[in-house]
């Protein structure tokens, strides 16, 4: 009997080995689109804390159908808005890229200026120069460039966001198009001409119909039943800052009575239906574009502005907060949906990640008796000035202060004949003496020591000498800026600290196979990654290495 098995298992094995063989590697058939979704200020917890209260076709789809990265990091500083989405489609980090920050400081004007400001590009889609930006300032290519470049630029690559910056800098220097929510009475989309000089018919018939306005007719209460929310804190509490246009930092909020006061529809960035606004518009743009309607691969890089602009206001404990989440994850169980219906479920790659998180609000943790609160940046500064000037002279010697990161003024270095390095050691023994601080590097060290591990490791990877400061420094955990009369509420993030770096990362679809990797992973894996699945060169400066648990093979 077992004679008369044998051959019959050899043979059904030999098939299924042809089979096998008959099977084209996933990157000759690459997905028709990939969507790359950033939740601006998502810390990857929230999966977990909201989870009970999410359906199942969004962040729960995500989860149970791909490839969940659970230990994935920002492994630079600072961790902000625009150095994140750079970060992530770029595979790199603030040192190779460029984009520092969401400002730089610019030495020669002495003043801060916006990461994507181009004043030699114009509006396009509206009057004013909210338009005037373009990634002039990105010195890296992004998975839009490489994409374009492996199709011979047949591929549509469009990137849209409520900001500016989070729109751009996915799509790089060479992908087709970036649009933002421009605000105003009406909340049209805009671009600028580095990209074109008129908005596709699509975009202006969305425009025209004024969907923000729209929005803003809703009334803001709890989507679900109070008590299904994880109320840490009661909803009127001494740690949030109202909406503006509000006494108390409380639910039901009546929008349109604000839009009507107001006369801006700005203020539906703080609320769940910025989320909405921009799944409307991805919807408009994949029907608009084609996209993901030929053999040709394309992208859409989207961002969720929404989560960050009310959680700098809130804080991440906050029920506006939860009731944000909630939402948001039925505006992805309709983004699914319709790629499914319009793409094909297992045609198109999703990956959602988040270009920071962010920390608890410190008074709240000091009223828990936790280490935590403000360091005053302005007191700082006049003290590490005076610091100098008893030192080195008469200055001034400080230009700025940005990123924590301390600006020295060049030109007196020079005039005075003095050793750059040995200002910068000065400044950074100052600072590390200050009881709120946990560390200061010297521009030397990072320009020229190699530090492996630790936080000297994030700042050297967030540094770029033509761009960066003459001395980076790291407040203690549970610190951050003292900003003017908002200090106890709301709160911020840019630190190498984990509440700050700690994101979740998430593939699903074509080339994904379903899986966990509780591994330490970085968001610059994400690019290397996906080009592996669309069988394509790394973006070039990409550092990140390819997560390989979770291809399907």
């Amino acid at each position: 009997m077992i004679f008369r098995i044998l051959p019959v298992a050899l043979a059904l094995s030999c098939c299924a080995q042809h089979a096998r063989a008959q099977q084209p590697p996933t990157w000759q058939v690459p997905p028709k689109l990939v969507v790359g979704i950033v939740v601006d200020q998502m810390r990857a917890d929230y999966i977990y804390r909201y989870w009970d209260n999410f359906g199942d076709g969004g962040f729960k789809r995500l989860v149970n159908d791909g490839a969940f990265l659970r230990d994935a990091h920002f492994d630079y500083a600072p961790t902000y808005t625009a150095p994140g989405h750079a970060s992530i489609y770029t595979g790199t980090s603030p040192a190779l890229h460029g984009i520092v920050g969401n400002d730089l400081f610019d030495r020669k004007l002495g003043r801060d200026r916006y990461c994507a400001e181009d004043t030699t590009r114009k509006t396009v889609g509206m009057a004013g120069g909210v338009g005037q930006r373009s990634p002039i300032n990105l010195l890296a290519t992004t998975l839009a460039d490489e994409l374009e470049r492996r199709t011979e630029r047949r591929s549509r690559t469009i990137g849209i966001a409520l900001k500016d910056r989070s729109a751009i800098f996915p799509i790089g220097r060479t992908g087709d198009a970036a649009y933002w929510f421009g605000g105003g009475p009406d909340g049209a989309f805009v671009t600028s001409t580095w990209y074109t000089n008129e908005l596709p018919a699509w975009l202006q018939r969305f425009n025209a119909e004024r969907p923000a306005v729209k929005h803003l007719a809703n009334t803001w209460d709890l989507l679900l039943p109070r008590e299904r929310y994880h109320e840490v804190l009661p909803d009127d509490n001494p740690y949030e800052m109202s909406l503006t246009g509000t006494h108390t930092p409380t639910l039901p909020v009546d929008l349109k009575a604000l839009y009507t006061s107001s006369g801006s529809t700005g203020i539906i960035t703080y609320t769940p239906w910025g989320n909405t606004l921009t799944t409307d518009l991805a919807l408009a743009a994949m029907e608009g574009e084609d996209l993901g309607m030929d053999g040709i691969t394309d992208l859409l890089a989207m961002s969720y502005s929404s989560p960050d602009i009310l959680g700098h206001r809130v804080g991440p404990r906050a029920l506006e907060l939860e009731d944000m989440y909630v939402r948001l994850d039925r505006e992805l169980e309709r983004l699914f949906k319709a790629l499914d219906q319009r793409v094909g479920d297992g045609r198109y790659t999703v990956f959602l990640t988040a270009d920071h998180a962010g920390v608890d609000v410190p008074a709240y943790l000091k009223d828990l008796k936790g280490s935590a609160g403000y360091v005053d940046l302005t007191a700082l500064r006049a003290e590490l000035e005076q610091h100098l000037q008893g030192r080195f002279g008469a200055g001034p010697w400080v230009s700025g202060i940005l990123n924590e990161q301390v600006y020295l003024n060049d030109t007196l270095i020079v005039v005075r004949k003095l050793d750059p390095e040995v200002v910068q050691r000065a400044t950074a023994q100052f600072l590390v003496r200050h009881p709120d601080i946990a560390h200061a590097y010297a521009a030397t060290d990072l320009l020229w020591s190699d530090h492996s591990s630790g936080i000297g490791r994030a700042l050297q990877r967030g540094f770029m000498v033509q761009r960066s400061g003459d001395v980076a420094f790291v407040m203690r955990p549970g610190y951050f800026e003292r900003f003017g009369s908002a200090v106890g509420k709301g709160t911020t993030h840019g630190s190498p600290w984990n509440y700050d770096t700690h994101v979740p990362i998430l593939f699903m679809g074509q080339g994904i196979q379903h899986t966990e990797v509780v591994r330490r992973t970085s968001i610059t894996d994400i690019a290397p990654t996906l080009s592996m699945v669309l069988g394509m060169t790394m973006p070039d400066a990409a550092s990140g290495t390819v997560v390989g648990e979770v291809l399907r093979r």
